[in-house]
């Protein structure tokens, strides 16, 4: 048994003593937020945004239609005078009509709603990339969870290897103190199975802190390994610059959005100038009294106007200016929010200082009753279970401490991802 328990201490030893990668929480964030799926969207959305543009650059460009028709009427016009006028016959017009043509049209003015028309397409790219900036700034709640989980068992493995460390101590002066009859074999039970159980507890760990890599690894697209040593990040809660969430960014942007939409709907009533001209081939041609195969064409300029369009133009900028009022309340409400949070994120701050403090005190004070407790054990003063007692009691301790001093900094990173500030 003996020969067991020693071979994990050293085994234990030569996995803490192998160098071993560090990481850290700003690396596994930016890991994260690159490697989603999400992270793509935005490039996806750049290209879409240019590819409207252009379409509606285009609105500049000529406009180029080919038509053809055939139509028969019932009916055509007769000069009325076709029997008044001696030896005179009235040109007769067919009932049919063949025509092919070319027609061709160019915008001179558009009212401004080509330029109006991209600048909405470079605003809805604003928002939808900064949509994704928020949905990828979740991802760093999950990251903080799972990295500062790891770093606490991280610290439990330390303590109780440390405990461990006690006891294979503990365990050599007993097995001489048994053979020496100074010690009864029990003691020596107890002692092997309170080994036992710490390395158990080691076991369970070790499977639990592996689980949590893995899928810290999942999350952030890394190969993290097993021994890698998470670095406590440095947390200052009262940041140089102040940054805004992706959500208040978001918000300002989609009123922008409003704005050039407001801006659009405006330059739909102004008046539209343009050219035109059409080329064509039938029969008849302009002159509808030669039924013959004849070419024309038709060229001028022309003006569209909406002068009254029952005030739908001012209906739509009441429901504009309408959602902009909504969004100002949902960045009010989001704001609003967010303060209550980080009030209850300070509050959580000052009570693990105060454990941590706290913690210090007991734990120095516990480890000057464990250091008593063994040299009363090796003096036959107390039983190996007081013993044991006594250094359960300062491992928990320094477990209490170190978990605090970890849950106090991610309090912090908790309370600067909620500002915005990482």
């Amino acid at each position: 048994m003996k020969y067991i328990v020693s071979m994990l201490v050293f085994c234990s030893g030569i996995c803490l003593a192998q160098p071993a990668d560090t990481l850290e929480l700003d690396e596994c964030h930016r890991s994260a937020i690159e490697n989603h799926p999400y992270f793509k969207q935005k490039g996806l959305y750049s290209q879409s945004k240019e590819l409207r543009v252009q379409n509606h650059t285009t609105n500049w460009y000529p406009s180029l239609d080919l038509n053809g028709k055939y139509t028969w009427q019932n009916e055509v016009v007769e000069l009325p005078f076709n029997d008044m006028i001696p030896g005179f016959k009235a040109p007769f017009m067919p009932h049919y009509n063949y025509k092919l043509s070319l027609d061709i049209k160019q915008t001179l003015y558009d009212g401004g709603i080509t330029k109006s028309s991209k600048r909405v397409e470079e605003s809805t790219m604003l928002v939808n990339q900064q949509q994704v900036e928020v949905n990828l700034n979740q991802l760093k709640e999950q990251v903080n969870q799972m990295f500062f989980f790891i770093l606490a068992l991280q610290q439990q493995e330390k303590s109780m290897l440390l405990k461990l460390g006690e006891l294979e101590e503990r365990l050599s002066i007993i097995e001489s103190g048994v053979r020496n009859e100074i010690f009864l074999a029990a003691d020596l039970d107890i002692m092997q199975a309170e080994i036992l159980k710490v390395n158990q507890q080691l076991a369970e760990i070790k499977i639990t802190k592996s689980s949590v890599f893995r899928m810290l690894g999942d999350l952030t697209s890394m190969d993290i390994k097993e021994n890698a040593v998470l670095e406590l990040p440095f947390s200052d809660i009262e940041p140089a610059i102040e940054v805004p969430r992706p959500e208040q960014v978001l918000f300002d942007l989609q009123i922008l959005n409003l704005d050039a939409n407001m801006e659009l709907v405006s330059k739909q009533r102004h008046p539209r100038a343009y050219v035109f001209g059409t080329f064509a081939y039938g029969n008849p041609g302009l002159n509808f009294f030669r039924d013959e195969f004849r070419g024309f064409y038709v060229v001028g300029a022309g003006l569209q106007w909406n002068v009254w369009d029952w005030s739908k133009t001012s209906r739509s900028k009441q429901d504009i200016t309408v959602q902009q009022e909504i969004i100002k309340s949902q960045k009010a409400a989001f704001d609003k929010n967010i303060t209550i949070q980080l009030d209850e994120k300070l509050a959580e701050i000052s009570k693990y200082e105060e454990a941590v403090r706290r913690d210090e005190e007991i734990v120095d004070l516990r480890a000057k009753i464990s250091k008593s407790a063994a040299s009363q054990l090796e003096n036959g003063v107390i039983t190996t279970t007081d013993y044991i007692t006594e250094l359960n009691a300062e491992t928990e301790a320094r477990i209490r401490l170190e978990t605090h001093r970890i849950q106090l900094v991610q309090a912090q990173i908790n309370y600067l991802t909620t500002k915005g500030t990482i």
